[in-house]
């Protein structure tokens, strides 16, 4: 079989250096060189980039080592890969003791999307899908998620939301809602107060990965009748320690 010819040469020498380093940490400049029949000049420019972007790392001896940055990736990826199956079980028995219907999302794009959904004990469902994807501004789950994100990142996602008015109690004014995400932030919780759908109402918490970052967020979603306004506090505490819990579990070991 004729061998694919690369669409990006110098990403795919990239990789063939951190392959060969991660094989044999330590080698040199012309080792490197040598071993993958680099050219001086492309072989020096790929090595001072991928120490530029914390993915090799120079010793003293002038020999090159795995950067930090490829270990917080491989951090997150195997928290993505890990996500799941950590957060079932949790989220069968918030489910079973809320007896409400609890989701585990994440963002995408300018949406919050549902990864996992568990049916509570209610005789009335929520009609909500694993891939369900909801407003950012007018879900709990999408506000957690959004409280989470460093001040510039959040600009970018903001410019993007529609600001659709769902419900008489949405927020759309963006002024009103950076003020009411600073809330989500201090009391590490949030609700959506028929805020998406009518007599619907929610409260979600955020899962955070070992370095700390709000990556996934859970939620307990039920009618006005399963939720009164007085519960909100109730199952803030419940939610908290379930995502608590996942995070601790992905490396994170903050106080919740």
């Amino acid at each position: 079989m004729k061998e694919q010819k690369s669409v990006a040469p110098a990403l795919t020498k990239g990789f063939s250096i951190l392959d060969l380093i991660a094989r044999e940490p330590g080698l040199g400049f012309a080792e490197i060189r040598d071993r993958l029949g680099l050219p001086n000049s492309s072989c020096h420019h790929l090595i001072t980039t991928l120490c530029q972007v914390g993915a090799l790392q120079a010793r003293a001896d002038r020999g090159y080592v795995l950067g930090l940055r490829l270990f917080e990736l491989g951090a997150q990826a195997g928290n993505q890969r890990q996500l799941h199956e950590l957060a079932l079980p949790m989220l069968k028995d918030l489910a079973q003791r809320t007896q409400l219907t609890c989701h585990l999302g994440v963002m995408e794009g300018a949406e919050a999307v549902y990864l996992l959904k568990v049916e509570g004990s209610r005789e009335i469902r929520v009609n909500t899908w694993v891939g369900k994807r909801l407003s950012l501004h007018s879900s709990s789950l999408g506000k957690v998620l959004l409280a989470g994100l460093p001040e510039s990142e959040l600009d970018q996602i903001l410019a993007l939301v529609s600001w659709e008015r769902k419900t008489p109690h949405s927020i759309v004014d963006p002024k009103v809602f950076r003020s009411h995400l600073q809330t989500v932030r201090e009391r590490g919780w949030a609700i959506d107060d028929e805020e998406d759908l009518i007599n619907i109402r929610c409260v979600a918490a955020p899962v955070r990965d070992i370095q700390g970052n709000v990556v996934a967020a859970i939620s307990a979603v039920g009618t006005v009748l399963d939720i009164s306004q007085e519960r909100f506090d109730e199952l803030a505490g419940a939610l908290c320690a379930t995502a608590w819990e996942i995070s601790r579990n992905l490396g994170h070991s903050a106080l919740p």
